[in-house]
């Protein structure tokens, strides 16, 4: 044969190896998607901030410098993890029910805004209230 078999040995070994090699490697990758995001954002807000501190007193927020991609409101938190749990949808009421703890206008904002972003849908086709159902 051309081919020689590996011992049980020299292929633990190179599986190792390559194990090894397999981390390194997402580690790099993970490292340098970081190195690209912090530059993308972080430099703009760092140079607006630097310039500010020593010319003005007034000081630019950080979440300036990002298009609305960050964490979205408790609420709309709480309205989607309710919500991807029933298959029917919940009519306002009983979403008022189900979280307690959020007056009826910051659902409203929460449900509105998650109607602009297409995560709930409001279906008028049903009997009586409409219903907000998540979209899958």
């Amino acid at each position: 044969m051309a081919r020689r078999q590996l011992s049980h040995g020299q292929t633990t070994l190179i599986r190792g190896a390559l194990a090894t090699a397999h981390k390194e490697i997402e580690r790099a990758e993970r490292k340098f998607y970081q190195t690209i995001r912090s530059m993308r954002t972080g430099t703009l807000v760092r140079a607006a901030q630097r310039s500010n501190s020593t010319t003005s007193r007034v000081s630019i927020p950080a979440r300036s410098a990002r298009s609305g991609r960050g964490k979205p409101a408790p609420v709309q938190t709480a309205v989607a993890k309710v919500l991807s749990k029933r298959r029917n949808g919940l009519t306002m009421d009983r979403l008022q029910e189900a979280l307690p703890q959020f007056d009826q206008k910051s659902l409203l904002n929460a449900t509105f805004a998650m109607r602009q972003k297409g995560l709930v849908e409001f279906d008028r086709s049903v009997v009586g209230r409409g219903v907000y159902r998540w979209q899958d």
